[in-house]
Formats: structure tokens, sequence, C-alpha cells
């Protein structure tokens, strides 16, 4: 899948002959419908992501992210992978822990190997490094690109842009009601489908699966009245 940079001006442009018609909408609406997407995009696929490294501090067992990271992923000590745990099993397994370091000995190994997240940015790590200087890698969601002028510019696909045009008609149609707004759900339907297919974890949400109109039982498509609308308001229609 090719990616190429796209500004917002670009973007911007690119909605209007999505649209093909006479926009309604006023140049800030649009620059707010391309950032709303892009975060949207972001936080239900997870697309821009980062890797960070930051230095451990002798004995510390707690560890925060910096701001460019919005949640890790997945954690490394040294370049060796590290195991995913809760605070509670740390709590329940190892009453001990907080005291308990690389240089402890018995039953305690002499590098880190287990994490537990304590918030979105925050981690616990066991044991905690005795000497310190050593390195946690840190791989995950990085911030959303927020677009404030005309020349920024954002990577996408060309189906990812598709995707993303449709969602902010949909987005900005909202202040307008009525059959123009109801005609642009198949756009937003067509958004939580591209994100599922990205992030499978989607399929196993009930938000998910009741905005895409499926039986909790069989994910079979609940049969519906179709809604009568007005021709020549969006694309391919009329």
């Amino acid at each position: 899948m090719a990616f190429a940079a796209i500004t917002r001006a670009q973007l911007r442009a690119r909605l209007i002959q999505f649209y093909e018609g006479v926009p309604w909408w006023t140049t800030a609406e649009a620059n707010d419908a391309i950032n709303e997407s892009l975060r949207e995009w972001s936080a239900l696929t997870g697309r821009w992501r980062a890797r960070v490294i930051l230095s451990t501090t002798p004995g510390t067992y707690d560890y925060a992210l910096p701001n460019t990271l919005l949640y890790r992923m997945r954690v490394e000590w040294n370049r060796l992978p590290m195991s995913p745990c809760s605070r509670a099993d740390l709590d329940n397994g190892r009453p001990n822990w907080r005291q308990e370091t690389t240089i402890s000995g018995g039953a305690v190994p002499t590098r880190p190997t287990l994490w537990a997240p304590l918030s979105l940015r925050t981690i616990y790590i066991w044991p905690a490094d005795a000497p310190g200087g050593n390195s946690l890698t840190f791989d995950g969601v990085a911030e959303t690109p927020v677009l404030t002028n005309d020349a920024d510019f954002v990577d996408l696909s060309e189906a990812d842009l598709s995707t993303l045009l449709g969602y902010m008609l949909h987005i900005l149609s909202f202040s307008q009601g009525g059959p123009r707004f109801a005609q642009t759900f198949r756009y937003w339907r067509a958004f939580l489908t591209a994100a599922a297919e990205e992030n499978a974890y989607l399929l196993t949400s009930e938000v998910y699966r009741r905005a895409m109109g499926l039986d909790d039982r069989t994910l079979v498509p609940r049969t519906r009245t179709p809604v009568e609308i007005g021709a020549g308001i969006v694309p391919g229609e009329g």
C-alpha cells in the first residue's frame, strides 16, 4: 500500500471534489472535520506509531512515557522483550515486588522481565533495574498528527484518503441534520469497516456491532426499513 504526503489545503480541495457539489461548510469547519477524522482514525486503528527509548534509573520500578506516545504496546529492556502482566498479578504473586531489584538474588531475575500498565502512559517494571543506565524501549501509538496550517501534511494511502473523506463529510453533515445527515451514514459505516480491517479487536466491541447493525449473537445484519431521502445530496446519488 503506497502512502503519500497530503497537506491540509489539499485535503480541503479533495473534500470538495469528493462531495461533487457546492460546499455548505466554511474553511474553519472543514479544518476541524479533517483533524477530527484523523483523531478518530488513530484512536480506532493506532495507525501512527513511534518508538521511544528511556534510560533506567537505579532501583526505579515506575516509569512515565513521554507525551509523544499516547499508549504503549510493547516494552523491551536492552532489546530483550518483557512480558506484560498486571499490578494485581505483581501484588498477589510477589507481595514485596516493589523492594525487589535485579541484585536481590534468589528467585528474582537478574534483569527486568515483566511490565504492568498503571495508566496509558505509566508502567511498572519488575524487578527494578538496580544499577540503572540500561534502556527501556517502548513501541506504541503516537500522538495523532494535528494539521494547524495549510502546509501541514499527513501520510495517507489512497484507500485511507477515500475512507477519511467520507467520514469528514459525515461530520460536516451533522450540522445540517435531516436527510443530508442520514444519507452520509453509509460513509460512517464504511469508516468503521475500514477501521475494523486495521484493528480486529473492534469486531468484539458491542458499540461497533450496534453501529454496523449487527445482531450481537449471530453477527448477521438486522433487517431495517430503508430511509427515503432525496437525490443530489452526496456523491453517486441522483
